[in-house]
């Protein structure tokens, strides 16, 4: 519109001065042959010539206004260009810019024979600077940090800041030197986490880097390059890795497994998917059943009955770990409600569930529904999560047992034994992790440590309960060595609750004479 304004300016302009020149042309000719006849045409030439004058001066006027205008208005429309495509806080290109930059490079990569690749990056320990030094020092490391990335690299490259800690950087490297993206991206690295100085404090946080690269000749969509990179980076940040970590297929396979895993626990909890497995706890010196252990079965449509090793740290990741466990428990309650009253169900409690505040409440809340005694149900509790937050746990636990909930200390003697979680906390059963049983027979530091337990919970009046009995010689040691309990596959793998239930109303039934020595079967009193 504007530009057809000026066209139309420059038009009545060009025409003004094309009639200047006939008027005074005219005008002249009329002053040449002036008389006193001819004196009221000249006033008329010239009032003419006047008014032709002041049309071009108003028009040239108008027509500098608009080129003016058109000048500061391009002008404006780059800087609004730039600032889209620009950080505010670095300065550096935004992932809007990156990959309009990345995408120009690759196409000129392309061109030359050179191959594009994307570093990812992200800053550890950013949000920690925040805190605690606050908002303008994190800032100013934002952009000293772009500034170290600047130098390092040479200007073909396209680098980014596309949130808050994440960083990427583009450039062309030669398809024959594997190395060259490598070096760079160490550079990169070593540039980020050096020590810089702001406001008189030194500062310095660590970076995770993950690389991936296009092929020469391929049209490569920016944005698949980069989630590789990403993923490559994720990568790096899992394993602690202080170095450039490559991309491979390997990793997007476990990504989409991953995912699909993901959508798979959603669906499944939505159909009643996850059901209780129930793996039998007997007492060691008398062979009677005193209770099960519930443990988490997917039962996939498609690909039968998944281990919980396989998703159950995918359901802790997305937040579903205690959908999952409040559906397995109350299914479990559920079934083993109608059993003996002297079987005890004892359930697994993630460390995530551990950080919940309401957790006491909701087990309480499903033993009320159900009408589950809470005397029958044991609760376990690994040592290492005790450590996130002692004191809400402390409440949880303390919670608990004042409904009657009976708790466990599970995998006690993995790594983060502490006397302190024995006398703090009121459990009542004490269980040895399966790695020990299974080094019983070869290691005298196994059977020391199954040992000392043993005895230690003998002084505090405390059972102990054993996993991992596979044989009979290892149930005639865990037996030797004082455990109570014991559970493992020689009693019994892992069944379902109709399979629980046969079981239990068949240890009911009289024995033959010919009964086998370590036949399971109930006891009236459930010990320990």
């Amino acid at each position: 519109m504007r530009a057809r304004r000026r066209a139309l300016m420059l038009a009545i302009l060009i025409a003004a001065v094309l009639l200047l020149i006939w008027n005074g042309g005219t005008f002249f000719r009329q002053l040449s042959y002036a008389g006193a006849d001819l004196e009221r045409e000249a006033r008329i030439a010239g009032t003419a010539l006047t008014l032709n004058v002041a049309l071009i001066l108003f028009g040239w006027r108008q027509y500098v206004d608009l080129v003016h205008e058109a000048e500061l208005r391009a002008d404006g429309e780059r800087r609004a260009a730039v600032l889209a495509s620009t950080d505010a806080h670095s300065g550096l290109l935004n992932r809007k810019g990156f990959s309009d930059r990345a995408q120009a490079l690759s196409r000129q990569a392309r061109d030359d024979g050179r191959q594009l690749a994307i570093v990812s990056i992200q800053i550890n320990r950013f949000k920690s600077v925040n805190d605690r030094h606050g908002y303008e020092v994190g800032d100013t490391l934002l952009r000293s940090i772009a500034e170290a990335m600047t130098e390092e690299l040479d200007d073909q490259a396209a680098i980014a800041r596309l949130s808050g800690d994440e960083f990427a950087v583009a450039l062309a490297v030669d398809p024959d030197d594997a190395g060259e993206a490598e070096r760079a991206a160490h550079g990169v690295l070593q540039a980020m986490t050096s020590a810089f100085t702001i406001d008189g404090r030194m500062i310095q946080v660590g970076a995770f880097a993950g690389i991936a690269t296009a092929a020469p000749a391929a049209d490569v969509r920016i944005p698949d390059l980069l989630r590789r990179a990403d993923i490559a980076m994720e990568h790096a940040k899992s394993a602690r890795a202080a170095r450039p970590v490559w991309f491979d297929a390997g990793m997007e396979r476990a990504l989409i497994a991953h995912s699909e895993i993901e959508q798979g626990i959603r669906y499944g909890l939505d159909h009643g998917q996850f059901v209780p497995f129930f793996e039998p706890q007997l007492d060691l010196e008398t062979g009677e059943i005193v209770g099960f252990e519930v443990l988490a079965r997917w039962q996939h449509p498609l690909s039968g009955t998944i281990l919980p090793e396989v998703f159950i740290g995918v359901a802790e990741e997305i937040g579903l770990i205690g959908r999952l466990s409040e559906a397995i428990i109350g299914a479990a309650l559920t079934e083993a409600a109608a059993w003996d009253p002297a079987i005890r169900i004892s359930v697994n409690i993630s460390p995530v569930q551990l950080t919940d505040a309401w957790l006491a409440q909701r087990i309480v809340r499903l033993l009320t529904e159900i009408g589950f005694p809470a005397e029958r149900l044991v609760v376990e509790i690994t040592e290492s999560s005790l450590f996130a937050d002692l004191d809400l746990a402390r409440s949880i636990v303390t919670s608990l047992k004042n409904q009657g909930v009976r708790l466990a200390l599970d995998d006690f003697g993995t790594g983060f034994s502490s006397l302190s979680h024995l006398r703090s906390l009121p459990f009542d059963v004490i269980k040895i992790d399966r790695s020990f049983v299974a080094n019983i027979h070869s290691s005298k530091e196994s059977s020391a440590i199954i040992r000392a337990v043993t005895t230690l919970a003998g002084a505090l009046e405390v059972p102990v309960c054993v996993e991992g009995i596979e044989t009979e010689a290892d149930h005639a040691a865990v037996l030797g060595l004082g455990c109570a309990v014991g559970q493992g596959w020689y009693f019994g793998k892992p069944m379902t609750s109709e399979q629980a239930a046969q079981l239990l109303a068949r240890r009911n039934q009289p024995e033959a004479p010919d009964a086998g020595k370590n036949a399971p079967r109930t006891r009236k009193i459930a010990r320990g």
